[in-house]
């Protein structure tokens, strides 16, 4: 027999056994326990067969466990997509490839195959899954090597090409508890389905070098009925992105913060002839440090549809450039691998918005970045974040943007106490939330830039 035509074992243990914690059967449930060639083969074999072996055998009423202390190459992407009351331990390291050619043959390859513009390195779909970490902080991550992409995003680039989302999660009833996620490429977790809780994540995407992690989203949200409690986000991007399709989430707990892009709402309206809708979405309680934005909102210029019921409370912000962020004017500076949906990004007629309504801020303190604002990411002049508003002085505590005088109404404020660097009384730039449709605005929108009464 040749060597060619030697088959390796994929290896992967399975056993019955009764998980008490959580499993309210009155039979066994299957496991599946991965063993690892990283140590063996000191890391240069890849994994992904035994993993997704294991994920076949185990796709129901099943535990599936990378075992404590064991380190797994994820060389190829994972996809299980007919899991049902399955439970994944993470209580091992896994690691993409840390050479960036070798993501890049596989995000291409798979955008042949499914004429798709995203790769999801782990796709999990199905009924009842629960991702379960640990809270030794020494395993249970998913390394990514990020740090070597943005090393090598070129001058005036928003990130190479070719890069992968990290995970989609949709399922219902289903949970990610503990999950870790170290140097992560680009967009991070996206959320999909019904009643689903996520808690106890760090999200680690801190640049060493000074390189910009451009597009590191930690959660994108599309699902209903989604908590993500007690979370330690360090990105470059959206802390989490509430999306078109998403209803009744709730952000609660933890710090956010290095150049985050905030607890966003958006962007919305990209496409210009679908209607983007979301509704009853609340941040509360999460402390917000060295950020362009702690509550923002962002609707294409030309979109259309609806964000109704939005509240953001008791907001701690340090050193965050815009508090407060509302434009409905926005637009894309990226490159295209950036988009959510399809639709024209340069020339688009502004004959439509994104309506908002019952939307609330209160109990905002903290202050406002006036020295050094920004995250470092510019790559045009102004700067993307800058736009559109010539008369910035870093002092301002709320930036509102509304498109017409009749897309923003029931807007409130109260208790907002955020306070520039310049110790000097925070601003406002308002546009179109007229008194009358926003009568608890807590201020006059005057159309320009002013010092204003905030209760």
């Amino acid at each position: 027999m040749h060597l060619s035509q030697v088959v390796l074992p994929v290896l992967y243990f399975c056993a019955a056994v009764v998980d008490s914690s959580s499993w309210n059967g009155s039979y066994p449930r299957k496991t599946c326990t991965i063993a690892s060639k990283y140590r063996s083969s000191n890391g240069t074999l890849n994994d992904s067969p035994a993993v997704a072996s294991a994920f076949a055998e185990c796709s129901q009423d099943a535990i599936i466990v990378f075992s404590e202390g064991l380190d797994y190459n994820i060389l190829t992407p994972i996809s299980a997509t007919n899991l049902s009351n399955v439970e994944i331990h993470l209580q091992g390291n896994l690691h993409l490839p840390r050479k960036i050619t070798a993501v890049q043959a596989a995000v291409n390859a798979s955008n042949a195959l499914t004429y798709s513009t995203a790769l999801y390195w782990f796709k999990f779909a199905g009924a009842s899954i629960d991702f379960i970490g640990t809270s030794n902080l020494t395993n249970g991550w998913i390394y990514s090597y990020g740090q070597a992409w943005w090393d090598a995003n070129p001058v005036n680039g928003t990130g190479i090409a070719a890069r992968p989302h990290l995970m989609s999660f949709n399922t219902t009833h289903g949970s990610i508890q503990h999950f870790k996620s170290k140097k992560p490429i680009a967009w991070g977790v996206q959320l999909i389905g019904n009643a689903i809780t996520v808690s106890d994540t760090v999200v680690d995407a801190f640049s060493t070098t000074g390189s910009f992690p451009f597009n590191t989203d930690a959660f994108d949200v599309t699902g209903t009925n989604i908590k993500i409690l007690d979370s330690l986000i360090f990105n470059g991007d959206d802390a989490i992105a509430v999306q078109s399709g998403a209803h009744d989430i709730l952000f609660q707990g933890g710090t956010i913060g290095y150049q985050s892009h905030g607890m966003s709402i958006g962007s919305l309206g990209q496409n210009q002839g679908s209607f983007a809708n979301v509704s009853n979405i609340k941040f509360n309680n999460v402390t917000v440090i060295n950020a362009v934005y702690a509550a923002r909102f962002k609707s294409w210029i030309g979109g259309q549809g609806l964000a109704k019921n939005v509240t953001w409370s008791n907001i701690r912000t340090h050193n965050v450039t815009f508090p407060i962020f509302v434009t409905q004017t926005y637009y894309n500076q990226g490159s295209n691998q950036t988009q959510l949906e399809n639709g024209a990004t340069i020339g688009r007629p502004n004959n439509s918005t994104v309506q908002m309504s019952d939307f609330t801020w209160e109990n905002f303190t903290g202050s406002i970045n006036t020295f050094r604002p920004g995250d470092g990411s510019c790559v045009t002049d102004p700067c993307w974040y800058d736009a559109g508003l010539p008369n910035l002085t870093h002092t301002e505590a709320m930036i509102m943007e509304c498109n017409t005088n009749s897309s923003c109404q029931n807007f409130a404020t109260k208790n907002i106490h955020v306070f520039s660097q310049l110790e000097k009384a925070a601003t406002v730039i308002c546009l179109n939330a007229t008194a009358e449709l926003n009568p608890d605005l807590g201020f006059d929108c005057r159309n320009g830039t002013y010092i204003p009464f905030l209760s």
